[in-house]
């Protein structure tokens, strides 16, 4: 199959579903909210162009999430330079999960640009699975951030019976690279569609949507309500 071919039946499979670049926060619902250390300004290069030099970075900017599920269980962290936790639905464990969100903070992370996040996430899934599917790479700005979001698909552990989809939005903050993933562990799949009902895509789309990076700035403004404005 060749890469025009790949990247129209990905197209086909997930349209309308994609995330607009630029999308600004939606309020509503419990959200979990992390947060990052002061950290030195950047003028690096991002999504292959250069911005312009940075203010001084916000003591409290912070992922947050509006419309993180309910139920959701947070599993223990991965801490140090690279911050990784899973949450998991109430029931399902690290071996057991069909369901999945994955927050990534690579703290000191300032002047690769987001598609090498992408790359790297594509390597790992062409070296574990039989069958990948990608869609193409979005980048924009996110509530005054550069930001990305991209779609790979796992149509077969080559370690197990099973299949991945995952969606991922990428945020890079002042002094850190934010990485928020919804996944599906399914049944293997041998189609360009993956076997995801349309309601989970269209709910996981609109929770990578309006969760943002803020801080208390009028370029990265946090959400207004009592609710979204909750911090863990």
């Amino acid at each position: 199959m060749t890469t025009r071919t790949r990247a129209t039946l990905v197209l086909a499979v997930f349209a309308g579903l994609l995330l607009p670049a630029g999308v600004i926060a939606q309020t509503g619902g419990a959200q979990p909210s992390v947060a990052q250390p002061n950290s030195a300004q950047s003028n690096g290069t991002h999504l292959g162009k250069v911005l312009p030099p940075r203010a001084q970075p916000h003591n409290d900017e912070h992922i947050t999430m509006p419309q993180f599920p309910g139920g959701w269980v947070q599993q223990a962290p991965q801490v140090g330079s690279i911050e990784v936790v899973d949450y998991f639905p109430s029931g399902q464990t690290d071996k057991t999960w069909t369901d999945k969100i994955t927050l990534e903070l690579h703290h000191g992370s300032n002047t690769l640009p987001i598609d090498v996040f992408q790359r790297r996430a594509l390597t790992l899934m062409r070296e574990n699975c039989t069958g990948v599917i990608e869609a193409p790479l979005q980048t924009g700005v996110n509530n005054g951030f550069p930001s990305a979001f991209w779609i790979l698909g796992c149509q077969k552990s080559k370690t197990g019976n099973s299949g991945e989809v995952r969606y991922t939005k990428a945020v890079q903050g002042y002094a850190t690279m934010y990485l928020l993933s919804r996944s599906w562990r399914v049944q293997p799949y041998t189609t360009g569609t993956p076997p995801v009902p349309a309601a989970e895509i269209e709910a996981a789309v609109q929770f990578l949507t309006t969760s943002v990076v803020c801080a208390q700035s009028p370029q990265h403004p946090c959400p207004t309500t009592a609710a979204a404005a909750a911090r863990k």
